[in-house]
């Protein structure tokens, strides 16, 4: 027979998790099923908060994992016109050429993948895919322009103690001022046409981010032609890659440090012609590929004789130096979030956009210590803290609202401990991992739904709030931010910053392209749509 105390604590084990996984349903629920007479010792607290946005102005995009390419409106928060820079090397240092005249150089392709997933794969095995992590008008036509960077993307920098050099978003002005582009006869100039000047217009001047499958011809008749996912696929001027790579000195191919000097990278400029659109791109997955014929060449008794030609590849990484340069264009709808203030309603916007920095407690630390007298004296044990956030929905029309939000150790520029202690996985969609610690957008309508919009966020602080009130940890300004990736919680830098907590921001804030407008914490919110935190406590009876 168990005895009283194995007895006791198997029932509070039952309890504990009857109460956690209740919290994996929509938050309005947290506690319902076990909030009344038999339960009364499970209460709530709400906690007064104050909470401001602000504008981050230029910001660093050095280096991002993920870049937006396109033209992008999005309602309130106006538009975003984002071109992109990037370094190139070699596959295979210090290639060596035969013999590869301008007619033998076959195809210069540049390919970068789309993030996309199959839809369907249809009787004669066509298979329809669906773009991901593209805004705005899916079937605008655009003038996209690759040219040759002309602007050497150092890796350090000279005048700040050989630190590594940062690249930042508003400098679009410098690239474009430097690019090169190609003469008749394939030699770089400036202002000469763009390296993507094949007859296609699809390539060029009316560029469209299309889903449809890649299939590349095969090489002979009886061959099968290869299948590929969407991407960004262009001819590239062979007779300016023939002079820039082939006929060039050797001496410029050694190693990727003297070749990145030799050719500086490609800037990607797109330009609207009606509507627009905007991807998020992985440039790192990207390629030029120079498919060629070469002299064949065999060795017999120490002679090498030429015995026809061979095929080769050579191929050429969009890797390096990259920076995203974004442009910022006010429109008429974007009006309120050119003037806001981000008091009564908080502005969160990625890019060059704007974060919020929420203080616990309203900044009252008598109010926070009696909560920790009160808490340690009695035994109250701290079930759940959350941070909930309403979006203000009439704002959001015409809107596309982030997946989710984040929030940050503002003052170190840090996660929360929460974000640490969430394992959860989501090896489908990494983007809703740490889905306890949460921040995701909870929807209006059913899954599946065209039309969802987001009503509201909430973020577990569970374990920064126990630290705060059992021991005595410091009460930290909070950052809130959109995100493009829970993955990444790293850090970049803010020109010119507007706060001391604005140095520095989450690098997926800057990845993102999206923003929403939540509802502040002062007398002119509704009092049922401020910003709390919500603490559920056991006290005992």
């Amino acid at each position: 027979m168990l005895n009283s105390s194995i007895l006791k604590k198997f029932t509070l084990f039952f309890v504990g998790f009857a109460f956690l996984a209740s919290c994996d349903k929509d938050f309005d629920g947290i506690g319902s099923d076990i909030v009344g007479d038999d339960h009364s010792d499970f209460e709530k607290e709400f906690v007064d908060v104050n909470a401001f946005s602000i504008k981050t102005g230029v910001v660093e995009t050095t280096n991002l994992p993920v870049n937006p390419l396109g033209i992008f409106s999005n309602g309130k928060f106006g538009k975003t016109t984002a071109n992109f820079v990037t370094q190139l090397e070699l596959a295979t240092e210090n290639p060596v050429f035969k013999n590869v005249p301008i007619e033998r150089l076959k195809t210069v392709i540049l390919k970068v993948p789309y993030f996309s997933h199959v839809e369907d794969v249809n009787s004669d095995g066509v298979t329809t895919y669906k773009l991901d992590s593209i805004y705005g008008d899916r079937t605008a036509t655009m003038k996209l322009s690759v040219y040759e960077n002309g602007y050497y993307m150092r890796d350090f920098d000279p005048n700040n103690n050989l630190q590594a050099q940062k690249f930042y978003s508003d400098q679009d002005a410098v690239f474009d001022a430097a690019k090169r582009g190609t003469d008749d006869s394939g030699n770089s100039v400036t202002g000469g046409l763009p390296l993507n000047n094949a007859s296609a217009v699809g390539q060029n001047t009316a560029f469209v981010f299309s889903p449809a499958e890649i299939s590349i011809p095969a090489a002979t008749e009886d061959g099968a032609a290869t299948k590929e996912a969407p991407q960004m696929r262009m001819e590239l001027n062979k007779n300016f890659f023939h002079n820039k790579i082939i006929s060039t000195p050797s001496s410029n191919l050694v190693n990727n440090n003297i070749f990145k000097n030799h050719f500086k990278g490609l800037y990607f400029q797109i330009e609207e012609i009606s509507g627009g659109a905007l991807s998020m791109l992985d440039f790192s997955k990207g390629t030029i590929t120079l498919t060629y014929d070469d002299d064949k060449a065999t060795i017999i008794d120490g002679v090498e004789t030429v015995n026809g030609t061979v095929e080769k590849t050579l191929v050429l990484n969009l890797k390096g130096n990259t920076a995203s340069l974004l442009k910022h264009t006010a429109t008429p709808e974007s009006n309120d979030y050119e003037i806001a203030d981000g008091i009564d309603k908080l502005y969160l916007k990625g890019g060059e956009g704007s974060v919020a920095y929420i203080d616990l407690f309203a900044g009252d630390n008598a109010a926070l210590e009696e909560l920790r007298v009160n808490a340690i004296t009695n035994n109250w044990l701290i079930n759940e803290a959350n941070l909930v956030f309403n979006v203000e929905q009439t704002d959001m029309i015409n809107t596309i609202d982030p997946n989710r939000l984040y929030v940050y150790d503002a003052n170190n520029s840090r996660p929360l401990l929460d974000y640490s202690f969430d394992g959860t996985e989501n090896r489908v969609k990494p983007k809703y991992a740490k889905t306890y610690h949460d921040g995701i957008a909870q929807l209006t309508g059913a899954s599946g739904d065209s039309d969802r919009k987001a009503t509201k966020y909430r973020v577990r602080i569970t374990e920064h709030v126990k630290n705060l009130i059992y021991k005595d940890s410091t009460n930290v300004r909070l950052g809130l931010a959109v995100t493009e990736t829970i993955a990444n919680i790293g850090n970049l830098s803010v020109k010119v910053p507007p706060t001391q907590q604005t140095k520095k921001i989450p690098l997926t804030s800057v990845m993102s392209p999206l923003g929403t407008i939540i509802s502040g914490s002062t007398s002119a919110t509704p009092a049922d749509k401020r910003i709390k935190l919500e603490i559920t406590f056991t006290k005992p009876n």
